[in-house]
């Protein structure tokens, strides 16, 4: 086991079936130690991570209020069955990923062996308002997982550039902790850039709070993607839903939204009111069509319990069926306070009425009130209409509208929900620029579509039980056309060399050759007077090297 290389998130506890195991935190021999896995630990003090360490997360971990957990850009973290981070009301967490250094939570398992479930999952709480007394996060949380307040400017730090891979342990029957569990948090915090891939329940749950998301991305999930309850009131942009068409929830409904006000579906205050814009959810069906027998897929939307979430500017394509309003949301619909404007939804089912894909069976009139407000038909309509790109590869998907799609150039901002400067008021409908390739988007670089398969091990140390050096390097846009942004880190300070090689191996161009300090550096490259093809860059130094390639595209 290499010092400094690899630790425990805390102390250390054993696995599930709480084998001995033996860790170092820093350079700190723990010895050899059997505890119960669902053990609390509470972090008392401000702790800072290193990138450089692979550390595994076992059990309850509680970051307590006063205190700061920060993780580095390029942090890895391993969760083991049941483990899961909880950051307290009044807690701070600084995970502050980049473009080119994502902040990655995984299983502990190895590639292949991977399964949704693996581990626990994020939990943030605050103190802002909810519309539940004293209420307990979901998920197993007990006694230590009170959130809400009167705080909606509630800030509990920045949460960004993060990647979360299998979580969503399941305790019991119907209770499971979700990928990004946000209870109470408020719009003091940022959270933006996150990826939740394959969760066992929800990947994004908010209850309560008033925290704007941006560009999130929810990938082979079981349950719903985006779920808010208890009053939750922010606003979302940019966010991309690829389902996988093998994993549902087995006890439930596997929808792209659903929204409660409350259990009850009372008039509990303040109310459930998230405002979402330019969202592309790309269903099931558009990966596999017909759907496997016995699967759980039911609707682009599950509007309940006196919930007013709107949305606007989306496409939901994919889902055998389209909205179910039901309760005391359909009243919030007819008057005009839950809105759903200028999406476009497919769906194929016809079991509910002829000629409408929506839940007639529990409100008769939602037929009518879609069109209305979408501008669009109810009849089954197939997911192929809406214009996307290839989504349908779940390792390589693609969410740009085609040419001719009816997302481009259609946006519509004159809703006064959408007059928060919040949002950014593009021309397009759905999570991506038509303008732009994939490689291009808001997700290229920092995402991983295949996390099966991705190897997060740290490499052996070669001597003594050091640490390998690690360097890293990267390039945004890629393609490009002329320049592109060469980040790049070097683990100490000495002599480097950063050049540039085409297919057949010819430099041509010598970027970096002399005296660099250790740390990240970044440098624009021209591409102007080269042809179009692959190049390679390659950085390398004493006791490290490492080559990616870019594309020029003129």
């Amino acid at each position: 086991m290499m010092k400094n290389a690899i630790a425990a998130l805390f102390g250390l506890i054993a696995t599930a079936a709480a084998l001995p195991v033996l860790a170092y935190v820093g350079t700190a021999d723990l010895g050899t130690v059997d505890i119960d896995p669902l053990a609390p630990f509470n972090q008392n003090v401000t702790r800072t991570l290193s990138p450089d360490t692979l550390y595994t997360l076992h059990g309850l971990y509680y970051v307590e209020p006063g205190v700061t957990l920060t993780i580095p850009a390029g942090t890895i973290i391993q969760g083991v069955p049941a483990a899961t981070l909880i950051v307290k009301p009044g807690a701070t967490i600084m995970a502050e990923g980049t473009w080119d250094k994502p902040i990655i939570f995984t299983s502990s398992e190895a590639p292949g062996n991977r399964l949704s479930g693996d581990w626990g999952g994020v939990v943030i709480l605050g103190n802002a308002r909810v519309n539940q007394p004293n209420p307990i996060i979901e998920g197993g949380i007990v006694a230590e997982g009170t959130y809400g307040g009167t705080d909606d400017d509630d800030n509990s730090g920045v949460f960004k550039y993060v990647r979360i891979e299998y979580p969503g342990y399941r305790f019991a029957l119907n209770n499971e902790i979700n990928g990004l569990t946000l209870g109470g948090v408020g719009r003091g915090t940022e959270i933006h850039h996150v990826q939740v891939s394959y969760a066992d329940d929800d990947s994004y749950e908010c209850f309560g709070g008033t925290v704007n998301l941006h560009h999130l991305v929810a990938f082979g999930g079981t349950d719903d993607d985006f779920d808010t309850d208890f009053g939750y009131r922010g606003k979302v942009q940019f966010a991309f839903a690829l389902r996988d068409p093998n994993q549902w929830d087995p006890t439930g409904e596997s929808n792209g939204f659903e929204s409660d006000n409350d259990s009850a579906g009372s008039s509990a205050w303040p109310q459930t009111f998230p405002v979402y814009s330019n969202v592309t959810s790309v269903g099931p069906m558009y990966v596999q069509d017909p759907l496997p027998v016995g699967h759980r897929y039911q609707h682009a939307g599950l509007l309940r319990k006196n919930s007013r979430i709107s949305i606007f500017n989306s496409a939901i394509a994919g889902f055998p069926r389209g909205l179910s309003v039901r309760e005391n949301s359909i009243v919030k619909a007819k008057e005009d306070t839950l809105r759903f404007v200028n999406n476009e939804v497919t769906g194929d089912y016809t079991g509910f009425a002829p000629n409408n894909i929506h839940d007639v069976p529990r409100w008769a009139g939602i037929g009518t009130w879609f069109i209305g407000h979408a501008n669009l038909d109810t009849i089954p309509r197939s997911y192929t209409s809406v214009g996307l790109g290839a989504s349908q590869l779940l390792n390589a998907p693609d969410g740009v509208p085609q040419a001719g799609s009816v997302l481009i150039g259609t946006a519509d901002w004159a809703d006064s929900y959408l007059a928060d400067p919040f949002f950014q008021q593009v021309s397009y409908r759905g999570a991506f620029d038509p303008a732009l390739p994939m490689s291009r988007q808001w997700t290229a670089w920092w995402s991983n579509f295949d996390p099966q398969n991705t190897d997060y091990a740290l490499p052996a140390s070669p001597v003594n039980d050091t640490p390998a050096l690690r360097a890293t390097l990267g390039n945004q846009p890629n393609p490009f056309n002329p320049s592109t942004t060469i980040k790049f880190s070097v683990p100490k300070t000495g002599r480097a060399a950063l050049e540039v090689f085409d297919l057949r191996g010819r430099k041509v161009a010598s970027l970096v050759d002399g005296e660099l300090a250790a740390g990240d550096h970044s440098l624009q490259f021209s591409g102007e007077g080269l042809p179009s093809g692959t190049y390679f860059y390659r950085l390398s130094g004493d006791g490290y090297e490492v080559t990616e390639k870019m594309q020029l595209v003129k």
